[in-house]
């Protein structure tokens, strides 16, 4: 499957412009996601979206990743809107991975085990949740929460769409994992913090 990362929006809740080039350590937060992607079994071809809020992650993304991983420019004005224009111009024709650009301790291990779980789930979307307890264990407070059949779920930002359906609602598979590396996205000055302590251990 192909995999996109959304990163044509601003990083608002961390003060800064875009959350793709926060710096985690000495590299941009994309970065990490996307050396997981590139060597990850699974993942055949990468792309990133951008948008003129995000004319430094493309910068990044071309000067680092040439010919690796290939750009998508969509208007920035929808996050629903830019994923349908960003599948439809990547020409995927088949399952496609979309991720936020904030999961830096997402590991093509994980890449690829949510994949495999997609192709075990026999529906045409798949969503990667948390348990709200994982949070609480690592001292983060999540921005969003979703209580799925009296169970509160965490989305991680990692979500598995059919792109020749893109245009549809899909039916969905709420897929659980708890993993900590999988379950931290960069939303908060906290959660950086959190993420630099776990990758120097």
């Amino acid at each position: 499957m192909d995999a996109i990362v959304m990163a044509g929006g601003l990083a608002q809740r961390l003060g800064m412009e875009e959350k793709a080039c926060v710096m985690l350590m000495d590299r941009p937060l994309i970065n990490y996601l996307l050396d997981s992607l590139l060597g990850a079994i699974h993942i055949d071809r990468v792309f990133v979206q951008v948008s003129s809020y995000s004319p430094d992650t493309e910068g990044c993304v071309k000067k680092n990743y040439r010919n690796r991983v290939s750009v998508l420019r969509t208007s920035g004005d929808n996050y629903v809107g830019d994923m349908v224009a960003a599948v439809r111009d990547s020409g995927s024709s088949g399952p496609v991975m979309v991720l936020m650009p904030d999961l830096p301790l997402v590991t093509s291990e994980h890449i690829d085990m949510i994949a495999r779980a997609y192709g075990e789930c026999g529906f045409p979307a798949m969503s990667v949740y948390v348990p709200i307890g994982l949070y609480r264990k690592l001292g983060l407070r999540p921005g969003t929460v979703f209580n799925k059949k009296g169970v509160m779920l965490v989305p991680v930002g990692i979500n598995i769409l059919d792109s020749l359906t893109i245009d549809e609602e899909q039916e969905n598979y709420d897929h659980v994992v708890e993993i900590p590396g999988v379950a931290i996205n960069v939303d908060s000055v906290e959660s950086l913090r959190k993420c630099q302590d776990m990758l120097l251990k």
